[in-house]
């Protein structure tokens, strides 16, 4: 704090740009930091409908132009006007700025940059002119829609008649929840984050918009809507949280409504607030609530069928950093239900996906959602993590099973769950230590199931990868991919795939689509880059031959292709490269092949003969496609993983 006060006085930016006395405004000098927090009054409400926004931005994030996406998302989604409000709670009583000028479409609150988050929102105030405002710090993202339904929320189109403010749950970057709201644990005390820590699922199973939404105490994070005639005046403080909780919690009391949260999917923070630091100011903004109490936590535990545990803090880096209490989530006496054959499990399904959209397209991420799936479908409770979210000290303890879907990374296991490995890909970077870190494990090559039973002792079971018959089914031609002759779907993976390199040299009808093909096919080959997941059945069975191949390592030891499951299930015929026991596997929808000879002879086969006999193919190839959907379904591997764990618990 001290250095970035002297940087300032020196007139250096932490970016190093030149912020000093000298700094351009259009005058020849600097602007002084704004101090001030006038109580300047809401401007008048001469709109009827629609809303206005306020952008707040942090100094160094404005210059960059990181609010230029929440700009242009918050026009597409209909602001009447958008206000841009500038801030920086580093700043030194010295600390002098380059003007704030109106940007393309926006409005400059103040040409000054604010000392405060609650100083940039007062500054916004005189503008606004719709009957609902939405507040969204430039930090947090809002994806499609749900700028849409905070304003719903308040302006009285929802069902939340009586809510004067509405709130997103916020994620962090690793898609935990940050904050479903605030709780106020014991008056004077900073509020504490509902459900922070916690996966993404828990947040999701809020009640949404349409089903009235869940009321809260009061906002913590910077993004909210509320009714602009009921808009309070911030408190002065550089605490962000108690600034946001003290002004939506002030904005809902002088309308004598609600704050209430919505789910909203992926609304993210992308920087830290300066949290768990306070000033005096904030210590005297929470005293208002030294009487006031709150079972808005004990509503949304319940709710979700947890009870609150014992409330701790965040111990303190300083003397001056607040201790942030914590609400701990424990089960509720009606956590354990018998469902058909046993209690009702919480597990974690963990994958090696990134969070967020970067772990959309991956395989791991499309096997668990489905995995999922079959298991909810067993009365079972069940949270997805990534790489990033392994270990969630703040909700872990909440989980019985910890599964990993073991591919590119070696996880850690869980303190306290039954831990169960289910080795999918990549077998060869699985070494004996990390197995005996596991209560059960399984594999999807049997071949290597059964040498490292021998070899290490350690009993690893073969449970082979599996489909989504409910997608992937035998179906009529699909229009876009009509006429399809020969087809791959899948990435480079920095190397000239054997089976597209194969499938030229034998002079196939090709088509290809993934990522890092550009380049090095012929022309007309490569289709794209992409091809959604619930396009893929499509495809599958509209292709008269679709291809596949494996790592050399899941080749040898049986590891087969999750590929293979869903394109045999659509109806498709499929060609491979070798692998123990393809063909048998399949009954003939899967046909192997060792060299480009036996590749060409394979597809020039095609579906040759009479119309009758093609239909009689055709017919016999969904026929067999409906049966090994049946009997490769995640449900048959999720009943299988479910017997295994109860027995281990037994």
């Amino acid at each position: 704090m001290a250095i970035r006060r002297l940087l300032r006085r020196a007139g250096v930016a932490a970016d190093g740009t030149t912020v000093g006395r000298d700094a351009a405004d259009g005058a020849g000098t600097g602007l002084p930091v704004d101090t001030s927090l006038e109580p300047a009054p809401v401007g008048p409400t001469t709109d009827d409908t629609g809303f206005d926004a306020v952008v707040t931005v942090a100094e160094a994030a404005f210059r960059r132009g990181d609010h230029l996406p929440a700009v242009a998302r918050l026009r597409a989604a209909g602001a009447a006007r958008v206000v841009v409000s500038v801030h920086d709670v580093h700043a030194g009583p010295t600390s002098t700025y380059a003007r704030v000028e109106d940007g393309d479409g926006t409005v400059a609150a103040r040409p000054t940059v604010a000392a405060t988050w609650g100083g940039a929102v007062a500054a916004a105030r005189p503008h606004l002119r719709a009957p609902v405002v939405l507040v969204q710090d430039a930090a947090v993202e809002l994806p499609e829609g749900a700028a849409e339904a905070l304003v719903a929320a308040v302006d009285g189109s929802g069902p939340g008649r009586e809510a004067v403010v509405a709130l997103p749950v916020v994620r962090t970057g690793d898609d935990v929840v940050a904050s479903a709201g605030a709780a106020l644990v014991r008056g004077t005390a900073p509020v504490a984050s509902l459900l922070r820590g916690h996966p993404a699922e828990d947040a999701a199973r809020l009640p949404g918009p349409d089903a009235g939404p869940l009321a809260v105490f009061a906002a913590d994070e910077p993004c909210f809507a509320a009714r602009t005639a009921s808009l309070a005046v911030p408190v002065r403080t550089v605490d962000t949280r108690t600034a946001v909780a003290r002004l939506t919690r002030d904005t809902a009391d002088a309308a004598g409504g609600t704050c209430v949260v919505l789910p909203l999917g992926r609304v993210y923070r992308r920087a830290a607030l300066r949290e768990r630091r306070i000033d005096t100011d904030a210590a005297d903004a929470l005293l208002v609530w030294r009487d006031r109490t709150d079972d808005s936590a004990h509503r949304l535990a319940e709710l979700l069928g947890f009870t609150i545990g014992t409330v701790t803090a965040d111990p303190a880096a300083a003397p001056v950093a607040l201790r942030e209490p914590v609400l701990r989530a424990e089960r509720g006496p009606d956590r354990l239900v018998l469902v058909d054959r046993g209690e009702r499990l919480r597990w974690s399904i963990r994958t090696a996906a990134h969070p967020g959209p970067g772990g959309d397209d991956w395989g791991d991420t499309f096997f668990a959602r489905d995995l999922a799936a079959a298991l909810r479908s067993l009365g079972q409770e069940v949270v997805l993590d990534h790489r990033e979210s392994h270990v969630r000290p703040l909700s872990e303890h909440l989980d019985d099973v910890a599964l990993t879907l073991r591919g590119l990374d070696d996880t850690p296991v869980h303190p306290t769950a039954t831990n169960v490995l289910w080795v999918i890909s990549h077998p060869d970077r699985v070494t004996p230590a990390e197995l005996a870190r596991y209560d059960l494990r399984f594999a999807a090559g049997p071949v290597w199931a059964t040498r490292t039973t021998a070899t290490t002792g350690l009993l690893v079971e073969p449970l082979l990868q599996a489909t989504d018959p409910a997608r992937f089914h035998p179906g009529p031609v699909e229009p876009t991919y009509a006429g399809l002759d020969t087809a791959f779907v899948g990435k480079t993976r920095e190397v000239f795939r054997p089976v597209v390199r194969d499938a030229l040299a034998a002079g196939a009808d090709l088509a290809v689509w993934g990522e890092g093909w550009e380049g090095l096919l012929p022309d007309g080959v490569h289709r794209g880059v992409f091809v959604p997941n619930d396009e893929l059945p499509g495809l599958y069975r509209s292709a008269r031959v679709v291809l596949n191949d494996h790592w050399d390592d899941m080749a040898r030891d049986g590891f087969v292709s999750n590929r293979l499951f869903d394109a045999a299930a659509s109806g498709a015929l499929v060609v491979t490269d070798p692998v123990p026991g393809v063909a048998e596997l399949f009954g003939g929808a899967v046909r192997p092949y060792a060299d480009v000879a036996e590749l060409r002879e394979l597809l020039g086969r095609g579906d040759a003969g009479t119309a009758s006999e093609r239909d009689e193919r055709r017919a016999e190839r969904a026929e067999r496609g409906a049966r090994i959907g049946a009997e490769h379904a995640f449900l048959r591997r999720a009943e299988r993983l479910l017997d295994a764990v109860r027995r281990q618990r037994g």
